[in-house]
């Protein structure tokens, strides 16, 4: 198989896989941003692979960073619920006592500006797209998912500092 027709071939699966994506749940921003992903990983590896063992290849790659994805988004979802949703209004029922890492995430969540809290309550407790949110703030997509991504390294270094002055390893 020449260059062209391997080239021809990828474009085709990404468009396939795409598809496949949304139909098993994937919105079609996220199998947009997935396929892409999907690919920068191969390319990363530096991986050739024939034809034939393609195709099976980038479905196994494309469905594990689905996963992933799904599963962080939904961890980030529970934290923003647990800490920055309306149950906030209200104390907590008394259950088990706030671990470590809670108290790192109560006190990093604290710590960030009013706007970037609100930034992660609008993507993953209310579950906005990144086009919502670039709607909401009059930028692109590109500039929204940055926003998201310098928001979750910001938190991520005040919970390690936060860990730090309370004498905890990381």
């Amino acid at each position: 198989m020449n260059l062209a027709d391997y080239e021809t071939l990828v474009a085709q699966l990404a468009v396939e896989i795409r598809r496949y994506l949304v139909s098993r749940g994937a919105d079609p921003e996220t199998a947009a941003d997935i396929v892409q992903d999907m690919f920068v990983k191969v390319l990363e590896s530096d991986l050739v692979l024939p034809p034939e063992k393609l195709r099976p290849y980038l479905y196994r790659v494309a469905w594990s960073t689905y996963l992933d994805a799904y599963r962080r988004r939904q961890r980030y979802r529970q934290l923003v619920d647990r800490y920055l949703g309306p149950a906030l209004q209200r104390p907590p029922a008394p259950s088990a006592p706030p671990t470590v890492a809670d108290q790192a995430l109560q006190r990093g969540l604290a710590q960030l500006k009013p706007r970037d809290r609100q930034l992660l309550i609008h993507r993953y407790s209310e579950e906005w797209s990144f086009r919502q949110l670039a709607r909401a703030l009059n930028i692109t997509e590109g500039a929204a998912k940055m926003r998201v991504y310098r928001v979750q390294r910001k938190l991520e270094r005040l919970m390690r500092r936060v860990h730090r002055e309370d004498g905890h390893r990381i």
